[in-house]
This record gives structure tokens, C-alpha cells and sequence, in this order.
């Protein structure tokens, strides 16, 4: 009966005859040198051995090259002793195996090692007991600047010329410490209790390791490194004796050198944290005080405290004491929720989280802080930020800071009474528009009267020109009622003239009639300059009179100001209420204005048309204006007005000082023609035409009178 045994993996046959039965894959017998394979029946082999290499003792050894030996053998059939001795072979054969697959894997393991150990950024060598190097990596050979196959290289021709004496003196105490432990131990002992040669080798393992820094330098010396290193002896396991070391640096220059940078920062930010002008105080998550400045140390009388333990709860003053807690809850309970999204959820990344940390802060709340002593109270607005570690963003606490804001808040609270006060004067004491404006004429404020006066409510004309009130009359296409008007803030703002006085026409908002309104404007100053205009605006008043009035007569010499102009025609029309109404009236005084500003602008000061239309395209006609005001040729000029009124006629004369135009040609022309001619300037005499029953000039055109018949209006 035929056998094939498959003992731990390895494939045996039984031998028949001359013959072998294999239990093995056949193409692992092809290509053996020296031996001769025939294959009678499958996995039945005959096998020729000439020079009996392969065949030894009745067995067959045939060596796989790729894997592994195969073992073939052939026992006596039903020989006990013989199978026996096959288990026996197979099993040793099984641990030649596995001793050398744990010979490949070790092998595989130094290989790995090798490469790590001479890829290593780290300076890394071995050394003899003699303090030479066996073995360094690439980065040692880099800085050192020769190969080791060169001569002989000492751990010494690495170390910087100021640190040789303290290293040496550091790698002898190690050597000689471990060498005395050494002969301290029992020899029997060591050979034969284990558990006394691997404690023994633990403690020495323990004591042969040294850490410290030093400085390296290169083998030209142009090149120096502050290190962190490591020293640990080497020794064999069974007889603890040393063999050399291995010494492992890290360049730690750049670190250093940031690490200084950091401390001053530090110190300068501390610096910074003590002498600012606030109070400050640096407390952990608990609201214990870390450290404070010496605001909060003199002002708040932290000195008379004991330091350990102080919270800074203990500075809010009771009243707001739950509401600062709820305000720190509420920033530690977001901080936590930023580094679970970092750190659980991983949604965030740690530069994310750590920007989101610093964003969260509490922002200037209102809080009153107390001192020490009880004694004072403070009202301050309130900040605070955390205080987080740089390498894990742990959060340790927060930075607190408060400005005392007591005297402003004083002065609030007195500026509030007096501007309540103020408004109750104002809207409750007087029918006037009030009013103040900004540097450019904008309403700062205004009284409750303007909705009363002209129909505009006071929060919707906040912030709106005051020109934008004024009445837009369709005849006035010169715009003189907004050219007056602006001209007189001007002479507040720019001239910081007091008590400026003139009337202008404004527009009812709802009603889109003019509302005529006597202004008084005042500079409002701050530091000698002038921010803004307070101003008066109110109703003229009837002249109770008037209805007695039988004749009036009045004679006026005004110099070259626009508003001036403005004033005397509201002055030589008031009275005409008694027999027109009050639109013919202000077309009269519109008429009688246009004529006066003609006189001033074309008579006196010699602007022509042409100048006037070109100014106001560039909108430099104020320059212009003044430029001809102030000239010594005009400065002087006057414009003289005389004016009669009685029971049906109205008669005004004016002359300036000019040269004079030709009035006739003018005359000549049909109404079209003029109003062509006269499309930008010179409405006055268009209007003039239209309204006054009589018109003469002098031969030299610098002065004319107007007649008006009011049973012809």
C-alpha cells in the first residue's frame, strides 16, 4: 500500500522500488542540475543520481531555487520508526524554513531602518567607544563636507570650539556611570536568571541616555547650528557591555530664533498691557485674575486686595453682575462650539477655527465697575477677548478691558436735559421754524413748526438741502430768490458773519403755494471755525396800520449785495397789499427785485450777459460776484431808490452808477423778439413791460422809473 505524507507544508513521497510517488507540484523537480526525472504514471517518478548528489542515506533531496527545499524520502512500508523519523525530518526542515523567512523579514526591517536612518533631516551618527563615527546619514555627511571612507571622523570635529570641553566631559560621565552599574551586577545572575539580565538591562538602557543642547559646526566652520540632541550608549543584551552610541540632533537655530522673537513680543506686549489706559485684566476660565495693569492696580485699588483668588466679578458692580455672566457664557459656549466643528465634526480646519476664536469677542457693553474698596463706581463700556493657546487653541481664558466712560456719560446725560429743555423753549414757547445746519447747509435739526409752517415733516427733511424749501416762482428764471438765499449762508459760513436778516419765498409742501418767511441766521463756532448755522425762520407779520396809510414816500442808498437788493423790494411792495392781492403783489416785487439786481450786477459792476451766462455754467458766478464787489473801481458804487405810494399809483425810481445801456433798442423790439434776446438775462425789463403801466430811462440808461396804476391790474 502506498503512502504520501503532507506534513507541516512540506510535500513528501513514499519511494516504490526504484521509484518515488510524489505529493509535490510537478514543475517544481525540472531544471535540477545533475538529476534525471521519467515520469511512468502521474506523480510516479523515476529518478537517475550519477553522482549521487541528490540521493543520501535512502533519501532524495531536491532543492527548489525559487521557494523552498522539497524533502523526499522513503521509509520501509509499516516501519514505525521510520515514520518517525519522517515527522522528525519534516519538522526540522519546517524550522530551517521559518528561521529563514524571519532572516528575510529582518533583513527587510534593516533595509527599511537604513533608509530611514540616512533620510533623516535630523544630524544622526554612530559612534565607537572611541568616539568615532561608524555611521552618519546624510544630513551629518552634508554639514561635516566629507565622506567617512576618507579617514576617520570624531564626534569632537563637530562640536562648536566654546562647547568641547562640557560635551566631552558629558559623553565621559555617561560611559563611566553605566560601566560602574555594570560591575555592580552578578555575574551568575546575569547568565542565569533572565529576569535579572532584562531588568538589569532596562536600568542601564535607562542610564546610558542623555539629552541637552549644544552648538554643531561645519567642517569649514562658516556654518553653526544650535541643537537639541540625544545620546543613547549602546550595550548587548546578555552582557550589558557598551559598544559605542547613537547621537540624533535637531537643528533648533530657526526655533531659537523665533523663540527670542516671541519672547520679545512678549515682553513688549506686556509692557504694552501694563501702561495702557485702560483697565485690564488677564483672567483664566474659571474668573480667576492671571495678571492685571497698573490702571486697574491705582484706579480700581487692586493693590489692597490679596492677588490669589481675585475674580473679576469681583470688580462688576452687583447690579450687572448676571448679565456679565451671561455674557461670558455665551462667549465660551460659541468658543466650544467652534472646536467641536474642528476637532468631532472635522467641517472646520484648525487655521479656520483659530480665525473664528479670535473673532469672538464681547463688544463695548455697558457695564459699571467698582473698586476694590466699594467706594467708587464706574461706568465703562465693556470688552472682551479670549485668551487661546497658539499650538492646540486651547482656550484659557479671556482678556478684559474697560474704558471709563463716567464723565462722558455725565456729559450726555446734562446735554440731554439742556436739549430737552432747549426743545421744549423751542417747540412749545415760540411759532418760529428753528433749525440748524451743517457746513454744507444740510438740516441737522429742525422744530416740529416746519410741519406747521410749510407742510414737510422734521425726520424726512434730516439730511436735505435748505434751498430745496424754497419756492421755485416759473417768472424768476434768474433763480434771485435761491441766488439771495445762498448768498446770505454764505456770508454765515464762509464770512462768519452774526445775525445775517432776509426774507425769502418757501414752498408749502402740500399746498405748492410760496410762503414768504423773514430768516436770521447765527454761525455756530467750535475751536474758531465755523460747523454749521443755527437759524430762525418766521412769519412777517401784517402792519396793523396799513389799512390807514394814505401816501408813503421812501428814498434808499444800498450798496452791491444781492440780498440787500432782495430786502428793499419786500420793503417798497409791503405796503401794496392794500390794493392788490397778494399774487400781483409778488409778480410787482418780483418785477421791482429784477430791476434793483440789474442795476447792481449790469449797471455797477459791469457783468455783462455773456459773463454772467458763462459763470453760471461753470457755476463760478459767486466768484465772479464777489470779484466785481470787492474792486477798487466798484467797491464804492451805490444803487439809489426812491419810491412814492398813493391812493392809485405806485412810482419807483432807480439809478446806479454804471455806464449806463441802450434802452431804446430794446424798446424797439416786439415782446418775442425780446424774450429771445433776453432768454437768460435781463428778464426785468420782459417783466417790467408786462406789469408797469409807465417806464422811462434817462438818456444814458443808468436809471429809470417804473409807474404802476392799480385800477389797470
Amino acid at each position: 500500500m502506498l503512502k504520501a505524507y503532507q506534513l507541516n507544508g512540506i510535500a513528501i513521497a513514499v519511494k516504490i522500488g526504484t521509484r518515488f510517488r510524489i505529493c509535490a507540484c510537478r514543475n517544481l523537480f525540472n531544471n535540477i542540475p545533475g538529476l534525471e526525472f521519467s515520469f511512468t504514471e502521474p506523480d510516479i517518478i523515476s529518478v537517475s543520481d550519477p553522482g549521487h548528489e541528490y540521493i543520501r542515506d535512502n533519501l532524495l533531496y531536491i532543492p527548489d531555487f525559487k521557494r523552498q527545499i522539497i524533502l523526499i524520502i522513503s521509509p520501509a512500508e509499516k516501519n514505525q520508526n521510520i515514520l518517525s523519523e519522517i515527522q522528525y525530518a519534516a519538522d526540522l526542515l519546517s524550522i530551517s524554513m521559518a528561521f529563514q523567512k524571519k532572516q528575510a523579514s529582518l533583513l527587510d526591517k534593516y533595509r527599511n531602518y537604513l533608509n530611514i536612518f540616512q533620510k533623516s533631516p535630523n544630524l544622526t551618527a554612530i559612534l565607537n567607544t572611541r568616539g568615532e563615527v561608524v555611521e552618519w546619514n546624510e544630513a551629518a555627511e552634508q554639514l561635516y563636507g566629507r565622506e567617512l571612507s576618507s579617514g576617520p571622523v570624531s564626534y569632537l570635529d563637530f562640536i562648536h570650539e566654546d562647547e568641547i570641553t562640557r560635551i566631552r566631559e558629558n559623553f565621559a560621565g555617561l560611559y563611566r556611570n553605566c560601566e560602574n552599574f555594570r560591575k555592580t551586577l552578578d555575574p551568575n545572575r546575569m547568565m542565569n536568571d533572565p529576569s535579572y539580565r532584562e531588568t538589569s538591562y532596562e536600568r542601564i538602557m535607562q542610564m546610558g541616555a542623555h539629552q541637552g543642547l549644544t552648538k554643531l559646526t561645519s567642517r569649514s566652520g562658516d556654518k553653526s547650528l544650535v541643537v537639541d540632541y540625544t545620546v543613547s550608549l549602546i550595550f548587548d543584551p546578555e552582557t550589558l557591555e557598551t559598544s559605542g552610541c547613537i547621537v540624533t540632533t535637531t537643528d533648533i537655530t530657526h526655533r531659537k530664533e523665533l523663540r527670542e522673537q516671541m519672547e520679545e513680543s512678549e515682553r513688549k506686549y506686556r509692557d504694552l498691557f501694563k501702561l495702557i489706559p485702560l483697565f485690564s485684566m488677564l483672567i483664566d476660565t474659571s474668573g480667576k485674575t492671571v495678571d492685571f495693569n497698573y490702571i486697574s492696580s491705582e484706579d480700581y485699588d487692586l493693590n489692597s486686595m490679596k492677588f490669589d483668588g481675585i475674580s473679576y466679578m469681583d470688580f462688576i458692580h452687583r447690579d450687572d453682575q448676571k448679565r456679565a455672566a451671561t455674557l461670558f457664557i455665551d462667549l465660551y459656549t460659541k468658543a466650544i462650539h467652534f472646536k467641536n466643528q474642528w476637532i468631532k465634526d472635522a467641517t472646520i480646519t484648525k487655521e479656520e477655527c483659530a480665525l473664528k476664536l479670535r473673532s469672538l469677542r464681547i463688544n463695548n457693553e455697558p457695564l459699571r465697575l467698582v473698586s476694590g474698596k466699594r467706594d467708587h463706581i464706574f461706568e465703562t463700556e465693556f470688552t472682551a477677548s479670549l485668551w487661546i493657546s497658539e499650538s492646540n487653541l486651547e482656550i484659557k481664558g479671556a482678556l478684559l478691558s474697560a474704558i471709563d466712560v463716567t464723565e462722558r456719560n455725565n456729559y450726555r446725560r446734562r446735554l440731554e436735559e439742556s436739549e430737552k429743555k432747549y426743545r421744549e423753549l423751542v417747540e412749545e414757547k415760540t411759532r418760529d421754524i428753528i433749525f440748524s445746519l451743517d457746513g454744507k447747509a444740510r438740516f441737522v435739526m429742525v422744530n416740529s413748526n416746519i410741519r406747521e409752517k410749510l407742510g414737510y415733516p422734521e425726520d424726512a427733511i434730516i439730511g436735505n438741502y435748505i434751498i430745496d424749501i424754497l419756492y421755485k416762482d416759473p417768472n424768476d428764471k434768474n433763480q434771485i430768490n435761491r441766488e439771495t438765499f445762498l448768498e446770505n449762508i454764505d456770508r454765515v459760513l464762509k464770512n462768519k458773519k452774526s445775525d445775517v436778516r432776509f426774507k425769502a419765498v418757501c414752498d408749502h409742501k402740500f399746498l405748492g403755494e410760496p410762503v414768504t418767511l423773514q430768516f436770521k441766521l447765527d454761525p455756530i463756532m467750535e475751536n474758531g471755525e465755523v460747523i454749521g448755522v443755527m437759524g430762525f425762520a418766521s412769519e412777517i407779520s401784517d402792519d396793523p396800520l396799513r389799512e390807514y396809510l394814505e401816501e408813503e414816500t421812501l428814498s434808499f442808498t444800498i450798496d452791491n449785495r444781492l440780498t440787500i437788493a432782495d430786502e428793499v423790494s419786500f420793503r417798497i411792495t409791503r405796503n401794496l397789499r392794500k390794493y392788490l392781492n397778494h399774487g400781483k403783489m409778488n409778480l410787482l416785487r418780483l418785477g421791482l427785485r429784477e430791476m434793483i439786481i440789474n442795476a447792481i450786477e449790469h449797471g455797477n459792476l459791469g457783468i455783462t450777459y455773456e459773463e454772467k451766462t458763462t459763470a453760471q455754467k461753470n457755476q463760478s458766478y459767486h466768484d465772479l460776484l464777489q470779484e466785481r464787489q470787492m474792486s477798487e473801481e466798484n467797491k464804492h458804487k451805490k444803487v439809489y431808490i426812491e419810491y412814492k405810494l398813493c391812493e392809485n399809483t405806485a412810482t419807483y425810481t432807480i439809478r446806479d452808477e454804471g455806464a449806463g445801456f441802450d434802452h431804446e433798442k430794446f424798446f424797439k423790439l416786439k415782446a418775442a423778439r425780446l424774450n429771445e434776446q433776453m432768454a437768460q438775462h435781463g428778464r426785468g425789463i420782459l417783466i417790467t413791460r408786462s406789469i408797469f403801466d409807465d417806464i422811462r430811462y434817462n438818456e444814458r440808461g443808468n436809471q429809470v422809473m417804473l409807474v404802476a396804476h392799480f385800477q389797470n391790474m
